[in-house]
């Protein structure tokens, strides 16, 4: 037997005061899921009582969990819409059990949601708390653990995670979902209005060109478009072409690196991007980003999550991973980035000044006297590299120095272990990933990171192999981020200060074996290390840790704008410094 919930005519609605609740209510009704089987309890009382007064929900009331949820499996295959099932927390969760495997296994669309006690109290005497995290699995295509919600983060950790849950349901291999929401508190009904949440939509190949109008017209009514293209697109000229075109069509502003592989008339604009601070970045905060590719290697991504301002985010990836890094996603197309552009791109220009802001600001960026330093090597280096190289960079200062640096041949691709980013292991990787390679091969790497990986020093190197190697006697990350002004101990531990010269760790009589402690005798052997020879070369390169970090501050504080107050007090400590010299 089951009691059919009707709205109460003329009542008022109120709904639970749970933020992690409001999130699953509103984003239920967004995703298409009006079918709801309720079992009665305390724990999901915040939920049940928020639901079954509202006219957007069918609610069928039934008392026992497995029960309600073979109720919910032939709902569900009668209707072929997604069922939602609610129960408390403890023991009641354990009976949906075999309806879930029944469902899993006939590819019905079920939505399990279990009520809970805050994870802090498993295994802490609390009463009717067992660990309901998963516990359907292997049953269940995904499921979310929703904490109380207490602040801004907790809230994007509950909106991501049940959207990712209710996206799941329509993945190619259908099986239940399970949404685990945590209570602490079951008697507060004090909103009159549900919160309506972001909801983040998959969009299909056919579904774009079903509703090609209606992205384009999104698209005509933003005035502020970035495209920021991560890494890995290996030299796509067709891609390249329609970047471009969209960049003209839209007045927008394409962000790409050496790590995007991507030719073209592109805005250098790592360099305006690291030295911007996030005030001044507000001035060039866009309305809409796009972004495809792999990893983002810029601040880009740190200054937009902290932008209050707000703005819409597209992804264009075939990854079924959900990534909302920038809090803001909303449409997520499964096609082709080429594609897309090509979709976007069949319409009338659009006029705006967005380009333009970005192009004075790149254009305007200073560079310091360099002086000898890791970054001067490297800006030199790259500027002489011939065509048709693979350039490959350790992580960290390699990356960005190289990053800073132009290419003046063409044809040159580029990349770095940004996966989990790791010191260790890429000169192994740089060996593999080269293999074959027709060009010259680079390598850009620093001491400590070279040291790691010493023991495929032993291997063979063909002779297209090329190495530079900053080494200024350890890790001067550490000195750009900190310095010796601000930790006296920096090169104890921190930085790892040594005083060894890779020069006596390997077998140079399998290298070339070059070196340079001077501009001058960089210039008297960059032009050997970038031409062919009968050996791999190794040019071992000789800096001032130090230095290093201080000429590339040097850089950020020339080109950082900073608001009137952080002047004024930038100044004084300016004088104070110079009062306590004298």
């Amino acid at each position: 037997m089951y009691i059919v919930c009707k709205s109460d005519e003329g009542g008022e609605l109120v709904y639970t005061k749970l933020v992690n609740v409001q999130i699953i209510i509103s984003l239920l009704k967004q995703h298409g899921v009006h079918y709801l089987v309720l079992s009665p309890g305390n724990r999901d009382v915040p939920l049940v009582h928020s639901v079954e007064d509202d006219d957007d929900f069918k609610c069928f009331s039934i008392v026992d969990e497995r029960s309600a949820a073979f109720f919910a499996l032939g709902l569900s295959e009668s209707m072929n819409e997604p069922v939602g099932f609610v129960c408390t927390s403890s023991t009641a969760s354990a009976n949906f059990m075999p309806a879930i495997q029944e469902a899993a296994r006939r590819n019905i669309k079920l939505v399990a949601l279990t009520a809970d006690r805050e994870n802090y109290y498993l295994n802490q005497m609390e009463d009717q708390k067992i660990n309901q995290t998963n516990m359907y699995a292997p049953y269940t295509k995904y499921c979310a653990d929703l904490p109380v919600v207490r602040n801004d983060l907790d809230e994007w950790l509950c909106v991501r995670k049940v959207n990712e849950a209710l996206l799941a349901l329509n993945d190619t291999v259908t099986k239940p979902v399970h949404i685990n929401f945590q209570v602490n508190r079951t008697d507060q009904f004090t909103s009159k209005k549900l919160p309506i949440y972001r909801k983040i939509n998959k969009i299909s190949d056919k579904k774009l060109v079903d509703d090609v109008g209606y992205f384009r017209n999104v698209l005509s009514q933003k005035h502020k478009i970035l495209v920021v293209v991560g890494e890995y697109y290996l030299k796509n000229e067709h891609l390249s072409r329609q970047l471009i075109e969209f960049q003209e069509k839209y007045n927008s502003v394409v962000i790409s690196n050496h790590f995007s592989n991507l030719n073209g008339p592109f805005l250098k604009s790592i360099l305006a991007l690291e030295t911007m601070t996030l005030d001044e970045f507000k001035k060039f905060s866009p309305d809409l980003v796009i972004n495809l590719g792999g990893h983002i290697w810029s601040s880009i991504k740190y200054k937009l999550r902290e932008l209050k301002e707000p703005f819409e985010h597209w992804m264009i990836t075939d990854d079924p991973v959900i990534r909302d890094g920038l809090k803001r996603l909303t449409n997520i197309f499964n096609v082709s980035p080429e594609k897309f552009f090509e979709l976007m791109n069949d319409t009338p220009n659009m006029y705006n000044s967005y380009y333009k802001i970005w192009h004075n600001k790149v254009m305007n960026i200073k560079f310091p006297k360099l002086n000898f330093s890791n970054f001067s090597v490297i800006k030199d280096i790259m500027s002489k590299i011939p065509e048709n190289s693979i350039v490959h960079t350790s992580i960290l200062n390699s990356a960005r120095l190289n990053d800073f640096s132009d290419y003046e041949a063409k044809n040159i691709k580029t990349y770095c272990n940004f996966g989990a980013e790791g010191i260790d292991g890429c000169m192994s990787t740089f060996l593999g990933q080269t293999d074959g390679n027709k060009g010259l091969s680079f390598l850009i790497i620093g001491d400590l990171s070279f040291l790691y990986d010493l023991n495929v020093s032993l291997e063979k190197f063909g002779n297209d192999k090329r190495i530079l190697l900053i080494n200024n006697h350890g890790g001067s990350e550490f000195h750009t981020s900190f310095g010796l002004h601000k930790f006296k101990s920096l090169n104890q531990h921190i930085a790892a200060k040594h005083n060894t010269n890779i020069k006596d760790c390997i077998d140079v009589n399998n290298f070339v074996y070059l070196s340079a402690a001077t501009q001058e005798e960089l210039y008297n052997n960059i032009d050997m290390f970038v031409s062919k020879s009968d050996k791999p070369i190794i040019l071992e390169i000789f800096t001032d840790a130090d230095l290093d970090g201080k000429v590339t501050n040097e850089f950020y504080k020339m080109n950082r704008i900073l608001p009137f107050n952080k002047k004024i007090e930038y100044i004084i400590k300016k004088i104070i410094k110079k009062i306590l010299r004298m």
